[in-house]
């Protein structure tokens, strides 16, 4: 992907602006090979990759508002073919080591020489050809956590299948797969390949349930699929190829390209709605396990919340009190604030009114919307 000057483009994404400057004067001696574009946040590097042709992704882990994680992981969904270089300060031989035996990924370790970064841009750009390294894979993502001792909930999706791994620190709390939990959710999540990875930024599980490090989980897994890849080859026989003129799935479950499903088509309309909504002053989505789907642009104070824990007892109290099926729920806090809470199929919303807003008109006005 080059843009119309026929120069393959590097999108360099950093909090630190003079570093950021400074790294764009060193290459400009490169402006015949490459063009180099800037970003101070994921937010900003999420825009750019929307509007323009980027050949390679070069980020920092740690910035405010929108992190180096959060955009690897926008990366997993959306440009899954777009080589990384992570720019980080892990800071010990022991973990380097680990990381310069991640093939998919090109590490550089701050304090940045401008000449490791020169070779590094030039080495994955050559090596993209041979799409020797792509994207970055769970495994690498779960490392990387580990490393940064980083805290959240990642839903992981492939196909139709959803799983979900639970972290603090960089330790693996829980994990949950189906019917499955804890270690064995966490083994079959890890087995998945072509994985889209989802990050919500609070860890949504407090309870320990599992105990093996992280990287002995990883290690293991591997170990476990490779024996399943050879018990699998030496017990079947080749595929015959596809009939010449016949369309095949190239991942059974997943939506064709320019498709969407109809749980996404409704999600999208849904915060279209709030977004659009006058009287909404923030949103926040969550799943049926708390994980946070979509919020307001901006500063949202509803994303921490825990949607499902609050209405687990609302339910409760409606079994005890006979009040009928549960539509909705209106508290006002302290500060003279309607929030409004409520299921929309299997997505848990929470809403903040601005004031002077009633919630029982609000929810009437967004019900209408939703069934246009």
């Amino acid at each position: 992907m080059t843009d119309n000057t026929g120069l393959e483009t590097v999108l360099i994404v950093d909090d630190e602006k003079t570093f950021l400057l400074s790294l764009k004067d060193g290459l400009k001696i490169h402006e015949d090979k490459f063009r180099v574009l800037t970003a101070e946040s994921g937010k900003e590097a999420v825009s750019l990759l929307r509007a323009l042709p980027v050949d390679l992704l070069v980020t920092d882990l740690k910035m405010p508002e929108m992190d180096g994680f959060e955009l690897l992981a926008w990366t997993t969904r959306e440009r899954p073919d777009l080589p990384v270089i992570v720019m980080t300060a892990f800071g010990t031989s022991d973990i380097e080591a680990q990381l310069a035996e991640i093939e998919t990924l090109q590490y550089l370790e701050k304090p940045l020489a401008l000449a490791d970064l020169e070779n590094a841009i030039f080495t994955t750009l050559k090596a993209k050809a041979r799409s020797y390294i792509r994207g970055i894979a769970l495994a690498t993502f779960l490392q990387l956590m580990h490393m940064e001792k980083k805290t959240c909930t990642l839903k992981i999706a492939q196909g139709q299948r959803n799983g979900y791994l639970y972290l603090k620190r960089g330790e693996l709390l829980d994990a949950e797969c189906g019917e499955l939990h804890g270690e064995s959710a966490a083994y079959e999540i890890m087995a998945w390949e072509d994985a889209e990875i989802e990050m919500d930024s609070v860890c949504r599980r407090q309870e320990q349930v599992i105990t093996t490090g992280l990287e002995h989980l990883l290690i293991d897994a591997f170990r476990r699929k490779d024996e399943d890849s050879r018990d699998n080859s030496a017990s079947s026989f080749a595929e015959p190829p596809p009939v010449s003129g016949e369309e095949t799935e190239v991942f059974p479950g997943v939506v064709g390209a320019g498709e969407s499903s109809p749980e996404v088509v409704a999600r999208q309309k849904l915060v279209e709605v709030l977004t659009r909504h006058p009287g909404v002053q923030e949103f926040a989505l969550f799943d049926s396990t708390g994980f946070l789907e979509n919020c307001n642009e901006g500063k949202c104070s509803l994303e921490d919340f825990d949607p499902v824990l609050f209405l687990q007892q609302v339910e409760r109290l409606d079994d005890v009190l006979s009040f009928g099926s549960f539509s909705h729920m209106s508290i006002t806090t302290a500060s003279r604030f309607h929030c409004l809470f409520f299921r929309f199929q299997q997505h848990r919303v929470v809403v903040k009114l601005a004031r002077g807003q009633r919630p029982s008109a609000v929810m009437k006005q967004v019900k209408q919307y939703l069934c246009r």
